[in-house]
C-alpha cells in the first residue's frame, strides 16, 4: 500500500496544507481595504475642483451615485476580462522559481504598489489637476487589478501540485476560515473600529443634497446638530444653499492620517500572509507536480475547453450565481436595510451578529471538511447548499411576520442605559439567530468547497483532453464570477431603489423606515440566495466530479504521467488507459478504511438516511466505467522509468513470497 500510494497520490505536509490557504488571506487584505478605495475617490476626485478644505467635501450625489454605479463595476468587469489572459500566461510558465510562486510574489509586489501609488504617491498632485489626479487613480486601479488577478489565480490553481488527496484538499475551508478572520476581520476591525477614534484619525464629512424623505436636513438643523464643531465646519456650511436639504456622512470620508496608517498595515499584513504561502507551496512547485506534461493549451484551444469540459461550466455557473446573491445579501446596503431601517438599531446589532455568523461558519467548515473529504466535494456542496435553503425559509417566514408597529417581532440585543448595558433580546431574536448561524454557515461552507473543486475540474481536463491548464481554468472560473457579481449594484437599485416609493437612494444607517423596505428586504436577504441556490442544487446533480469519479480521474492521471515521463507520447497514453479498470493497481488512490480503535476491526460504513438521499437525487447521471484494475494494462518495458522499474520489480518479489 506505501507503494502504492508513492505513486497514485500526491500528499502533502500537514503545514503547508494550512499554510497555502493565506493566498487566498493575503488577497482578501486588499479586497477587503477595497471600499476604502471608493472612500479615498469620493474624498479626493469626485467634483475635486468643488470645495475640499481641511478633509471636508461638499459633493453632489449625482457625482459620488456614478462613481458607485458605474467606474467601480467596470473596473470590476475589466478585473474579469484580464484573468483568461493571465490563467494562460501561468501555463506556459516554467522557471526555476516555479511556475506559481512567480505570480505570487509578483501579484503581491503590484498590490502593495498599487495602494503607494493611489493613496500616498498620488497626493503630491494638486486639487487643481483633477484629470491628472484621476489618471492617477486609473492607472492604480488597472495595476491593482492585474496584481490581484497574478496572486488570486494562484489560490485555485496552485492547489493542483499540492495536493490531489480528496482528504487534504478539503481542509481548505478551515484554514481559508482561519485565514478570513486573519484578513477580512483583521481589517475592518482595524479600519471600521480602532481608527474611528478621531483622536488618531480626524475625518471630515461628505454633504450631498438630498430630499427630507431620505434623511436630508435643512442646513438650520445641521449647523445645530455640529454645534460643538461649527467652527470647524463654518466655511464649508456656508456655501450650502440655505433653502435646500442635504444629507451628510461623518466618518465616510476618511483623512490622510486613515490613509497614512491603514497602508502600510494593508501592504505589511498581506506580505506576511504571502510568504507563509510561499514557503507551503515551495516544495511542491516543480515540473514533477505539475500534471501530465502535454503541450500548454494555447488560445484557440480554450473555447474547446469550455465546449467539452462540462463540469467546469456547471461549477462555473452555480458558483456564479451563488456569489451574486451572497454579494447582495451580505452587503452594506442590505445590513443598513435590515438592521438600520426595519430593526432601527444598527449599531447594537450588526457587529454582534457578524461575529455570531462566524462562530457558525466554524462548526459548518468542520462538518463540510469531513463529509467532502470521506464523500467528495461534490457531496459537500449538494448537501450544505440544500441545508442553506431550508434554514433561509426559516428566515424568510420570520421576515414576512415582521411587523414595524410590534416591537416582539424586532431583533433585539441589549440596550444602553446610564454607560449600562441591559439585555433586551426576545423570543423572535433567539429563534433568527439560531436560522440565520446555520444558514450562514451552511451557505459559506458551500461558497469555501467550490475553491478545492476547481482543482478537481483542472485534473478532469487533464484527464479528458491531456492538458494540463491550472491557470486557465482557474481564471475562467474567477471571470464569470467577476462579471455576474458586478451586477450587484443593478440588483440593489431594482429590488431596493425601484422598489421603496420615494427612496431615491441607497439606504444608509440614518434612513428611516419606509413603505416597501420589508418586501426589498425579503428579497435581497433570502429570495435571491434562495433562487441561487435552487440553480445550484440543479447544477450539482449535472456536475460529474463525484469522489468514485475523481478516483478514476486522479488514477488514469497518474498511469499516463508515469508513461509519458518514461518516452511515451501522449496520444498513446490516452488511448492505452482511460478507465480506472484498465489502471495497473500501484496507481490507483485507495481510502484507508475505518477501524475500531478498541478491536481493530474494520468499520463498514453504512448507507444513512443523508446518503440515500444524495445517492437519488445527485448521482442519477454519473457512470463509472468499471472497477479499479481488472482489466489493467501494464506499462510497456521500454517506457518504465527507474522509479517505475524499482516498483514492478519490489511488486513482483511481493507475489513471488506469497505464491511460495
Amino acid at each position: 500500500m506505501s507503494q502504492a500510494n508513492s505513486v497514485a497520490v500526491n500528499r502533502a505536509k500537514g503545514w503547508q496544507v494550512a499554510l497555502f490557504p493565506f493566498n487566498n488571506a493575503a488577497t482578501n487584505v486588499y479586497f477587503a481595504f477595497y471600499n476604502y478605495f471608493v472612500y479615498w475617490a469620493v474624498l479626493y476626485l469626485t467634483d475635486s475642483v468643488g470645495v475640499a478644505i481641511g478633509g471636508v467635501l461638499v459633493s453632489s450625489g449625482i457625482a459620488v451615485s456614478t462613481f458607485a454605479s458605474l467606474f467601480a463595476p467596470l473596473m470590476r468587469i475589466f478585473d474579469g476580462v484580464t484573468d483568461p489572459v493571465l490563467g494562460g500566461m501561468m501555463d506556459k510558465t516554467k522557471t526555476k522559481f516555479g511556475k506559481f510562486r512567480p505570480f505570487m510574489v509578483i501579484g503581491n509586489v503590484m498590490l502593495a504598489f498599487s495602494v503607494l501609488l493611489m493613496m500616498i504617491i498620488s497626493r503630491a498632485v494638486p486639487n487643481s489637476l483633477s484629470g491628472l489626479q484621476w489618471t492617477f487613480y486609473i492607472i492604480s486601479y488597472i495595476i491593482y487589478v492585474l496584481g490581484y488577478t497574478c496572486q488570486c489565480a494562484v489560490t485555485k490553481a496552485g492547489q493542483t501540485c499540492l495536493t490531489n488527496d480528496p482528504k487534504q484538499r478539503s481542509q481548505f475551508v478551515i484554514w481559508n476560515m482561519i485565514g478570513m478572520i486573519g484578513s477580512i476581520v483583521l481589517v475592518n476591525v482595524m479600519a471600521g473600529g480602532v481608527l474611528t477614534n478621531e483622536a488618531i484619525c480626524p475625518k471630515g464629512i461628505i454633504f450631498y443634497e438630498e430630499t427630507v424623505a431620505n434623511g436630508g436636513k435643512t442646513v438650520a438643523e445641521i449647523i445645530a446638530e455640529l454645534d460643538a464643531n461649527a467652527e470647524k465646519y463654518s466655511g464649508i456650511l456656508s456655501t450650502l444653499n440655505p433653502n435646500a436639504t442635504y444629507a451628510y456622512l461623518r466618518g465616510a470620508a476618511y483623512g490622510a492620517q486613515f490613509y497614512n496608517i491603514m497602508v502600510p498595515f494593508v501592504i505589511i499584513v498581506s506580505a506576511i500572509y504571502t510568504v507563509m504561502a510561499v514557503a507551503a507551496i515551495w516544495e511542491k512547485d516543480r515540473p514533477e507536480f505539475w500534471g501530465v506534461a502535454g503541450e500548454p493549451a494555447k488560445i484557440k484551444d480554450y473555447v474547446g475547453i469550455l465546449k467539452g469540459n462540462k463540469e467546469i461550466r456547471w461549477l462555473v455557473l452555480s458558483s456564479g450565481l451563488n456569489k451574486l446573491a451572497s454579494t447582495v445579501a451580505t452587503s452594506g446596503t442590505v445590513a443598513f436595510l435590515l438592521y438600520g431601517c426595519l430593526m432601527v438599531d444598527y449599531n447594537g446589532l450588526y457587529i454582534p451578529f457578524y461575529a455570531l455568523c462566524f462562530v457558525f461558519m466554524g462548526v459548518f467548515f468542520i462538518w463540510g471538511s469531513k463529509t467532502a473529504g470521506r464523500k467528495g466535494q461534490k457531496r459537500g456542496v449538494a448537501q450544505f447548499t440544500v441545508f442553506a435553503f431550508l434554514f433561509y425559509v426559516g428566515i424568510l417566514i420570520m421576515l414576512c411576520i415582521y411587523d414595524p408597529g410590534n416591537i416582539a417581532t424586532h431583533l433585539s440585543l441589549f440596550k444602553m442605559t446610564d454607560g449600562k448595558f441591559t439585555l433586551t433580546i426576545n423570543a423572535y431574536t433567539v429563534i433568527f439567530i439560531i436560522l440565520y448561524g446555520c444558514g450562514y454557515g451552511a451557505f459559506n461552507c458551500c461558497d469555501n468547497l467550490t475553491i478545492p473543486m476547481v482543482a478537481d475540474c483542472t485534473d478532469y481536463e487533464t484527464y479528458r483532453s491531456g492538458k494540463y491548464v491550472p491557470g486557465i481554468m482557474g481564471t475562467i472560473f474567477s471571470l464569470e464570477d467577476k462579471l455576474i457579481s458586478s451586477l450587484q449594484t443593478l440588483l440593489l437599485q431594482v429590488f431596493i431603489v425601484f422598489l421603496v416609493p420615494g427612496l431615491n437612494a441607497l439606504p444608509g444607517e440614518s434612513t428611516p423606515y419606509m413603505e416597501g423596505m420589508q418586501l426589498s428586504c425579503i428579497i435581497c436577504f433570502c429570495i435571491l440566495p434562495m433562487l441561487a441556490w435552487l440553480v445550484t442544487t440543479f447544477c450539482m446533480t449535472r456536475y460529474g466530479l463525484s469522489g468514485k469519479k475523481l478516483q478514476e480521474v486522479q488514477a488514469v492521471n497518474a498511469v499516463r504521467k508515469a508513461a509519458v515521463n518514461g518516452g511515451m507520447t501522449m496520444e498513446a497514453a490516452m488511448q492505452t488507459w482511460q478507465t480506472i479498470d484498465q489502471v495497473p493497481e500501484m496507481f490507483v488512490l485507495k481510502h484507508k478504511p475505518r477501524v475500531n480503535k478498541k478491536t481493530g476491526e474494520v468499520i463498514e460504513e453504512k448507507e444513512n438516511f443523508l446518503d440515500k438521499i444524495y445517492n437519488k437525487i445527485f448521482t442519477r447521471r454519473e457512470k463509472i466505467s468499471g472497477e479499479p484494475s481488472v482489466n489493467a494494462v501494464d506499462i510497456p518495458e521500454e517506457f518504465r522509468t527507474e522509479e517505475i522499474k524499482k516498483l514492478y520489480a519490489d511488486i513482483n518479489a511481493e507475489v513471488a513470497i506469497v505464491e511460495e
